[in-house]
């Protein structure tokens, strides 16, 4: 955002060169007396001259979420933080920033049109993007635009792996899928190392992914499972699963699935009364926004980032959502977090955008965001808690 736009400079040039000739006239019509234009013809020729100046193109944001379909509530999430952000620039700013916002629906065919809209808005930085399959649609569809995509939510290693070789204008401001997995298999080892434990994993892309990843990072470090196994997700009991794991001698499980079934998992062993130590994913970011009766015992422990944890959010942003009547849920705050630095990244043209996103550091209301040559953010926002009374408590490493 230029702080002195050139059309402007060149409007108050030709104001200057409209006075000046003004007052020549009138000095050549007033010889006799040598008097020069009374000062209000020129300030007149000088308005006349800038209000006929064509509006200074307004900055433009794009932004693709889900705002309908199966996650529509995390796009809802995630607008309402960015709103919030973009209303406070914009209250501050000489030059204000606009919203183009489209609905993806989190599907790679409804992101074709999308990115159509987008480009025909003229934003010239594009954000959102929780879903992969709609990042993977927009870099490819976008990539002869050179609009630069700041990507806050999909988390496919791909998207910053094959950035150069396919030509892509993405920076990954999402951790890598990998990174809760290798968070969570860097002080399991510590905890897990003589003793029996289990990987458990729902079937679905998230939960075999993680589970998939934490067991090669074990095994990389010496400590493969004693038993692995799967369930079917969203039944009224897993009491099964718990038996199972009991049979097979472990009393450690770490669990890829949903926050719902593994507060299931674990309420079923305590009713069972089956010792049983569990870890999980990302996904139970959202266990504290579920109903009390749905809550697990205290004991469990998860792999979150450092946003999703609503002890963790800063006291000032925390203030501003709930003035602004919003929760603090995760994608709210990553909203809030991309538009901080879409603006602060933002310029007229696309290539001085990029520029900036490939050099700078963003400090942000959630902590620092620096990008490496690949396109990822290069500083890592997981770690480990334990749930405690109702809410997510930091563990020391």
């Amino acid at each position: 955002m230029e702080c002195f736009p050139r059309r402007l400079f060149s409007g108050l040039l030709r104001a200057a060169l409209t006075a000046r000739r003004i007052n020549k006239a009138w000095a050549v019509q007033n010889t006799t007396e040598k008097r020069q234009a009374p000062l209000f013809l020129i300030v007149l020729a000088v308005f006349i001259t800038l209000s006929s100046l064509p509006a200074a193109a307004q900055s433009k944001i794009g932004l693709s979420l889900p705002l309908s379909g199966p996650v529509e509530k995390l796009g809802r999430q995630f607008l309402a933080g960015a709103k919030l952000k973009l209303e406070e620039h914009n209250r501050q700013a000489q030059q204000p920033a606009e919203l183009v916002v489209a609905d993806d629906r989190c599907d790679g065919d409804v992101a074709k049109l999308s990115a159509d809209e987008l480009r025909q808005s003229g934003a010239g930085l594009i954000t959102g993007i929780l879903c992969n399959a709609v990042a993977f649609e927009l870099a490819e569809r976008l990539k002869e635009t050179a609009i630069p995509l700041l990507i806050a939510g999909a988390r496919a290693p791909r998207l910053t792996i094959d950035r150069e070789r396919r030509g892509w204008h993405v920076w990954r401001l999402a951790p890598a899928d990998t990174e809760a997995a290798l968070t969570a298999a860097r002080v399991l080892a510590r905890q897990w190392a003589a003793t029996p434990y289990a990987i458990i994993d729902d079937g679905t892309a998230y939960g075999r992914g993680l589970a998939d990843q934490f067991r090669i990072a074990m095994e990389e470090a010496g400590l493969p499972p004693q038993f692995q196994d799967n369930f079917r997700p969203t039944q009224s009991t897993q009491a099964r699963l718990v038996r199972r794991l009991r049979r097979a001698g472990t009393a450690k499980a770490f669990i890829g699935a949903s926050a719902e079934d593994v507060a299931m998992i674990a309420r079923n062993a305590a009713e069972l009364e089956i010792p049983l130590e569990i870890a999980a994913g990302d996904a139970l970011s959202v266990l504290p926004f579920l109903p009390q009766d749905q809550w697990p015992p205290d004991g469990l422990q998860a792999v979150l980032a450092r946003h999703e944890v609503a002890a963790t959010v800063p006291a000032e942003l925390a203030a501003k959502l709930e003035q602004a009547e919003i929760d603090p849920e995760p994608y709210a705050l990553a909203g809030y977090q991309a538009m901080e630095v879409a603006l602060h990244a933002f310029r007229s043209e696309p290539g001085e955008t990029a520029q900036r996103l490939a050099s700078e550091t963003y400090n942000t209301a959630l902590g620092p965001v620096k990008f490496d040559e690949t396109g990822a953010n290069t500083i890592p926002v997981h770690t480990f808690y334990e749930w405690q009374n109702g809410a997510f408590e930091e563990v020391a490493p």
